[in-house]
């Protein structure tokens, strides 16, 4: 890889930052035996910012960052207090609630403000993300190889170290174990940014690209989740296009058209597990019984919602965070209701308002693949978390450089 992707010199806070965005992606749950590692950094990392922040010479927010910032706050005490007032989720519920999505904000704002300000170039923003994601992949294969040696079992091993919400687990046929983490879902979008270095500027090693791959498919496999296999199916296709690969494309395809003629039995018994076994029917069920649940309690209150940290009455799909269902966006209409909803779509066209004024011949693939990324908030909930604040984060970084810093021989290239 280029030593040229961040500046010669950046502030501690840059550096801090670039090592929250990593640990954000590559720990499952934040802890470690019970320690919260992401809490810690992210403590020393507001610290250095501080600091950073009262030098003179340091590029400040704008008064519109000041405003955002103050109405964003504003908004999250307005709902917290809604569910206290009327009584529709606990204290405690609210303050896990308004912690999940502030993290969220404040991580992907801290990004493209580093951007902005020339503190980080946007592949740095891009770089640790990627090395956190395939750390974790690769975390995740290891422990699955040493099933078929030590006997170890590696949910337990997992859940032992991480906490017990770190992972969805179970058998999948074939010996294999599925481990699906949180955050697995970052690696299709990590695999774009390996595959199209013309919209992400990062060309890695051949031998780091092929490995990292080979090793997200991989991991991707053995999450078992129907919406990641789609997701990374795209991420393929737009890179591959983007880049005019059109003859890796075809062999890609004729490859697994091979795998699976060889392998029609395992390729049979693991697709009908996925797609028609009664544990999928049973998965799918629950997201129906959740869709009648919430509408129900959106029909009550459609305005304002019922507040930050509130749950169906009835059905509670996590008892430590109550408020937290597979259908999010449904979830999020419940709590904040049909003003607060809006408001949230306001934050995300802000968000993409660098593709949004972008000519970059890639921009509808990017816009694609953002889009499903949000769509990922109707199989599960995704979008309020550290993790997807980095990846917020990785995308208006990558948003921001086509827009601006694309080269002018990549756009000549591809048009």
């Amino acid at each position: 890889m280029r030593a040229s992707n961040v500046p010669l010199s950046k502030p501690l806070a840059a550096s801090l930052l670039q090592a929250l965005l990593m640990v954000a992606v590559c720990l499952p749950s934040g802890s470690i035996f019970g320690l919260n590692a992401k809490m810690i950094l992210f403590a020393v990392f507001s610290l250095s910012f501080l600091a950073y922040l009262v030098v003179p010479s340091s590029e400040r927010p704008s008064s519109s960052d000041f405003v955002g910032i103050a109405v964003f706050c504003a908004g999250l005490c307005f709902w917290g207090v809604v569910a206290i007032v009327y009584g529709q989720s606990q204290e405690t519920q609210v303050l896990l609630h308004l912690k999940d999505i502030a993290s969220t904000v404040a991580l992907a704002w801290l990004c493209i403000f580093c951007v902005r300000r020339g503190l980080l170039r946007p592949e740095g923003i891009i770089i640790p993300i990627v090395y956190g994601t395939v750390a974790l992949a690769l975390m995740k294969i290891a422990l699955i190889v040493l099933t078929f040696g030590p006997k170890i079992d590696p949910i337990q091993l997992l859940e032992t170290v991480f906490g017990k919400d770190a992972l969805v687990g179970g058998s999948i046929g074939l010996g294999l174990t599925r481990v699906e983490f949180p955050s697995d879902i970052i690696g299709s979008f990590v695999l774009f940014i390996l595959l199209c270095p013309t919209v992400s500027g990062i060309r890695f090693r051949r031998i780091f690209v092929g490995f990292a791959v080979t090793i997200l498919i991989a991991s991707s496999l053995l999450a078992f989740a129907r919406y990641i296999w789609l997701l990374e199916a795209v991420a393929i296709v737009a890179a591959m296009v983007i880049e005019r690969k059109f003859k890796w494309l075809f062999a890609a395809a004729l490859a697994i058209v091979v795998v699976a003629y060889v392998s029609t039995e395992s390729f049979q018994m693991l697709g009908s597990s996925r797609f028609v076994s009664d544990h999928v029917s049973d998965s799918d069920q629950i997201r129906i019984d959740q869709s009648k649940a919430l509408l129900d309690e959106i029909q009550t209150r459609p305005l304002l919602g019922k507040g930050l940290g509130a749950h169906a009455d009835g059905l509670i799909r996590n008892d430590q965070n109550q408020y937290s269902y597979e259908l999010q966006w449904l979830a999020l209409t419940m709590q904040f209701g049909f003003v607060g909803i809006a408001g949230i779509f306001l934050l995300l066209a802000a968000s993409a308002r660098d593709l949004l004024a972008s000519q970059h011949p890639a921009k509808v693939w990017l816009l694609l693949l953002f889009g499903l990324w949000l769509l990922s908030g109707w199989t599960n909930p995704h979008l309020t978390s550290s993790f997807a604040g980095a990846l917020f984060g990785m995308f208006m970084a990558i948003f921001y450089r086509i827009r601006v810093n694309a080269p002018q021989d990549d756009y000549a290239r591809l048009t």
